[in-house]
């Protein structure tokens, strides 16, 4: 299970950055689309039922939502500490985002405001544009991971080649000594040899 979030805790220290987190640990991008789908429309509405935010989302999206898919997704954000529940009456409960949640929202609004990733002009608040922007974040996360490999790769090809440059750089230093101890006993032989003029 994800982590809860405190309610009655401030975090004056929450920023936004790429992976905008609530108070308690869940940050924005750990929700599903459908929650992240459900926590903005409920952020918009005033204690809306199950009901009210069911329509909702088929009229915002399009889609149909079954009550299977929506209650135990609203039951997640609740445990969360993303949403508060409570009810309207004997057999209808309302949901209505808590501060955490208003902070994880507003926030995650922010930082995609600030890099340039919602149009608040658009119809649909940007959403549309959002998606799309997200997706063009995700390919060059995806490009630079591939950068990222291949410069991986090629540290490890240098590693290999100054390895065996290190190697070979060994085996020419063993050959000099050996050919310095060749050189030496020669001319030990030298100044024993007594036909070259050498002394015992």
């Amino acid at each position: 299970m994800k982590p809860r979030t405190t309610d009655d805790v401030s975090n004056t220290n929450n920023r936004c950055h790429c992976a905008v987190e609530a108070d308690g640990g869940v940050r924005w991008f750990d929700l599903t689309g459908f929650e992240r789908d459900l926590i903005v429309e409920i952020h918009q509405m005033e204690q809306p039922s199950g009901q009210d935010i069911l329509d909702r989302l088929e009229a915002e999206h399009g889609e149909v939502v079954t009550t299977g898919q929506l209650y135990p997704n609203l039951d997640d954000l609740v445990d969360y500490g993303l949403l508060n529940k409570g009810e309207q009456n004997r057999r209808t409960n309302y949901y209505e985002v808590t501060n955490d949640g208003r902070r994880l929202v507003e926030d995650t609004a922010r930082y995609f405001a600030s890099i340039g990733a919602t149009n608040p002009d658009a119809a649909d608040g940007g959403r549309e544009q959002t998606a799309v922007d997200v997706q063009v974040l995700e390919g060059r996360v995806e490009t630079l991971s591939k950068g990222l490999a291949a410069a991986r790769e090629s540290d490890e090809e240098l590693e290999l080649r100054v390895d065996a440059l290190s190697k070979g750089l060994t085996a020419v230093r063993e050959s000099i000594c050996e050919l310095k101890d060749d050189l030496e006993a020669e001319r030990q032989e030298r100044r024993l040899d007594p036909a070259d003029g050498g002394q015992e």
